[in-house]
């Protein structure tokens, strides 16, 4: 009888290891959405390369912070230095409404030129029209 016990022991040790969130993934290039100062949450941000084919997305905690990440794998997305479009859309219980053209990733008013001494991306848009 006292050779079984360990192995229910190490059965539980084996199990209670696999407990537990998933591990955090690392996240790419920081960014912060605001509209004159104050933070935006729950925004989702799409950033478009010059060929117009989305490179990576986010989206804002309270804060208005994000790091991008690629759409699939949800991996971390490091911007190379270059020109951008971004799209951004409301994704929160309180929608937020921007005209049509900061949805569209050809018409966007919303251009950024990314340098190699840019650490972040700092993205002020315009105050949105609130509904539930």
């Amino acid at each position: 009888m006292h050779r079984l016990l360990p192995i229910p022991l190490i059965l539980l040790a084996c199990l209670l290891n696999g407990c537990g969130p998933p591990p955090a993934i690392p996240g790419g290039t920081p960014g912060r959405i605001h509209t004159e100062g104050q933070p935006l949450g729950e925004v989702r941000v799409t950033v478009y390369g010059q060929d117009g084919q989305p490179q990576a997305f986010a989206v804002s905690d309270r804060q208005g912070s994000f790091q991008l990440r690629q759409e699939a794998t949800l991996e971390g997305v490091h911007l190379s230095p270059g020109s951008y479009r971004l799209t951004i859309e409301s994704t929160g219980e309180f929608s937020m409404h921007w005209p049509k053209a900061y949805r569209s990733p050809t018409k966007s008013p919303l251009e950024i030129q990314f340098s190699a001494e840019q650490t972040e991306i700092d993205l002020n848009v315009p105050a949105p029209k609130m509904s539930l």
